[in-house]
C-alpha cells in the first residue's frame, strides 16, 4: 500500500469520526447567546485542547491500555459498540449525538463539552488508539490527521454562522446523516476484524 493511500486510511475514518460539520452546528446553536470574542476563545479551547487529547492518546494510548492489562483487541470491540451507537444517532437525528440541552454561559464551554467528549470523545479516542497500533508510519499520520481536521475544526468553529447560512440546515443534517452511515459502517468493520483475531 502506497503511502498516499495509507494516509487516506487512517485520515478519512477519523475526519468521519471527528465530524467537524456535525459539531459546528451545535457549536452555533450553544453559542448563540456569545459575543464574537467569546465564540473565537471557545473555537480556539476545542481546537487546542481536543487535539492535545487526541495526540496524547495517539503516542501513549496503547501504553496505557498494556498498563491497565486491556488489549487492543477489547478497545476495538469497545471502540466498535461505541462508533456504531454513535453512527446510529447521527444517521436518525442528523446531528452529532449530545448529552446537554439548553445551557448557562460557560466560559470553558470550548473545552467541555467541545473538546471532549464531542470532539475527542471515546470514539475518537478508541479509533486513534487502533490506528497508531498498526506501525510507527500509522502513528505519524494519525498525528497528521489529527492536526489538519483540528485546524478544519477551527476554522469552522470560527466562520460558523456565514458557513451555515451558506450551507443551510438541511444540507448540514444531510451531510451528518452520511458521515453517520460511514461511522457505522468503521465500527462494525473494527468488531470483525478484533472477532477475526482472536478466533484466529
Amino acid at each position: 500500500m502506497s503511502l498516499g493511500a495509507t494516509f487516506i486510511d487512517v485520515f478519512f475514518p477519523l475526519f468521519i469520526v471527528v465530524d467537524p460539520f456535525g459539531t459546528m452546528a451545535l457549536f452555533l446553536t450553544m453559542t448563540s447567546d456569545y459575543s464574537e470574542i467569546e465564540k473565537r476563545t471557545a473555537a480556539k479551547d476545542a481546537f487546542i485542547y481536543g487535539s492535545l487529547i487526541l495526540v496524547f492518546f495517539t503516542v501513549a494510548g496503547y501504553y496505557v491500555l498494556s498498563l491497565m492489562g486491556i488489549s487492543i483487541n477489547a478497545i476495538e470491540i469497545a471502540g466498535g459498540i461505541i462508533l456504531l451507537i454513535m453512527g446510529i444517532e447521527m444517521v436518525r437525528e442528523g446531528d452529532r449525538p449530545k448529552s446537554t440541552g439548553k445551557t448557562f454561559k460557560n466560559p470553558d464551554l470550548g473545552i467541555v463539552p467541545f473538546a471532549t467528549p464531542l470532539l475527542a470523545g471515546p470514539g475518537a479516542i478508541s479509533l486513534v488508539i487502533i490506528l497508531a497500533r498498526k506501525s510507527y508510519i500509522s502513528m505519524g499520520y494519525t498525528i497528521i490527521s489529527v492536526i489538519i481536521i483540528f485546524v478544519v475544526v477551527l476554522i469552522l468553529f470560527s466562520f460558523a454562522t456565514p458557513i451555515s447560512k451558506a450551507l443551510g440546515d438541511k444540507s448540514m443534517k444531510a451531510i451528518t446523516r452520511i458521515f453517520g452511515l460511514f461511522v457505522a459502517a468503521f465500527a462494525i468493520q473494527f468488531m470483525l476484524t478484533a472477532a477475526a483475531a482472536l478466533i484466529g
